[in-house]
């Protein structure tokens, strides 16, 4: 169970990294091909008429309704902001504990 969670964090750490990587490489090929009209492909986020947004991953568009995507982006931020503060309580702790006398 153990080996189970530390390879989940460690594939989702990456999936992260490879995100913001591809997102990093697209900036920089924009700017070395000068051409900023284009949409990003990573990532994108767009308004539409009436509160609307058009939110595009990997090149897959979503469409959705205002409150939707408001609340589910602000539950998944603040969970993943407890899990965050959660893992560096723990990670604080171990390393007190190994310098405790």
């Amino acid at each position: 169970m153990n080996v189970t969670v530390k390879l989940t964090g460690l594939l989702f750490v990456l999936l992260i990294g490879v995100v913001l990587g591809l997102q990093t490489a697209e900036r920089g090929i924009q700017k070395v091909s000068g051409m900023p009209e284009q949409p990003p492909q990573t990532f994108s986020i767009k308004k539409i008429d009436n509160g609307k947004m058009e939110i595009a991953v990997m090149g897959k568009q979503v469409q959705t309704a205002p409150g939707q995507v408001v609340n589910y982006m602000s539950n998944a931020g603040q969970s993943l902001g407890q899990i965050v503060k959660d893992g560096a309580r723990v990670a604080i702790e171990w390393l007190a504990s190994i310098f405790d006398p």
